[in-house]
């Protein structure tokens, strides 16, 4: 494959873009720019031209502000719009792989197929089952064009795309030199779980339930504007020990309808795989912030979870590091792509 350009990897979310900008990636990285810039409410993936403008004009605000030194990027496309199967192939011989896994993709992928775009990445053969492990990851064709579009309105350059599974998975096994885990990215919209096996990821899937539904909850609950429960969730959290436990009582059905989906998702690698499934819990996202959740998820789980610090590894001057310390999990995925290499 080609080596890419420098470029910036930007991350789209439903609250904020983010950007990050690295020089010598494949030797020792370091910084050159990052910046966000907060997202127009409801424009991410509409179809609404308004709405992409608006969206376009963010990119642009985001790119002048921040100092970056390039016009290319690298996207990612959100996970809950992509279809990810980890695919197995016994008795195929190299030579067949590629015919195998398009008709394979005709019968698991959800989408007709000249309405998507496709690829896989090839993750070795199980010599056990003489067997082709392949990771077949499938995007609509109208959304890659939807941000190719957006990129393009804001005068940058687009030189690949990928799912926020792929980048996140990247920045965790080069940051904290972790090759088996379970990452969650914590949005605002929803939760995704990738499972990383020996650096590959090997399963995703997107759990429609994010930090906006905690806010809600608590919103309903006290009958409060949306920005002060929002206000409420960061500050208090799941901590029992706060508040006389009120918001934590409130927090704790969504939270646990998570973990529910988590544990489905675990059993269901599991079968497919026939596996076992890390024992090690990543968190990376805005939401991976809310006080209290990592001594819960450890406690429900019975696992090692921690939040994971993508910048872990990558030299950073002492004015960027003082902007970071509040949120460096939350840049996981920009940083991701920022490494991206080929």
């Amino acid at each position: 494959m080609a080596s890419l350009p420098d470029h910036i990897g930007l991350d789209f979310g439903n609250h904020s873009v983010k950007a990050v900008q690295l020089r010598d990636i494949s030797r020792n990285p370091s910084l050159v720019a990052f910046a966000s810039q907060p997202t127009p409410i409801g424009v991410i993936n509409s179809e609404d031209e308004s709405h992409q403008a608006q969206l376009a004009d963010a990119l642009r605000v985001l790119y002048e502000d921040g100092g970056f030194r390039t016009r290319n990027v690298v996207a990612a496309l959100p996970e809950f719009s992509i279809f990810t199967r980890f695919l197995e192939f016994p008795g195929v011989k190299e030579s067949e792989l590629e015919d195998a896994i398009h008709w394979q993709a005709k019968q698991v992928v959800p989408i007709p197929m000249s309405e998507i775009q496709m690829s896989w990445i090839l993750l070795g053969r199980d010599e056990s089952k003489n067997a082709y492990r392949v990771l077949l990851v499938a995007a609509p064709r109208k959304l890659i064009d939807l941000y190719v579009k957006i990129v393009q309105m804001a005068k940058l350059d687009l030189v690949a795309i990928e799912t926020e599974a792929i980048a996140a998975g990247r920045s965790v096994y080069r940051s904290a030199n972790v090759s088996d885990a379970v990452i969650l990215d914590l949005g605002s919209q929803s939760t995704d779980m990738g499972i990383m096996v020996g650096g590959e990821l090997l399963f995703s899937q997107s759990i429609a339930v994010g930090s906006d539904s905690l806010t809600r909850a608590i919103a309903s609950e006290f009958s409060f504007e949306y920005n002060q429960a929002e206000e409420y969730k960061r500050n208090y959290g799941i901590d029992p020990s706060q508040l006389e436990g009120k918001i934590y009582q409130v927090l704790k059905p969504v939270v646990d309808s998570v973990i529910a989906e988590i544990r489905r998702g675990i059993e269901f690698f599991k079968t497919r795989t026939l596996k076992s499934a890390p024992d090690q819990f990543l968190l990376i996202g805005d939401g991976s912030l809310l006080p209290g959740l990592v001594v819960y998820l450890s406690q429900e789980l019975m696992a090692n979870v921690q939040l994971a610090d993508p910048w872990n590894g990558i030299k950073i001057d002492k004015k960027q590091e003082a902007i970071l310390s509040k949120g460096r999990s939350a840049y996981a995925v920009a940083v991701g792509l920022a490494l991206k290499a080929e």
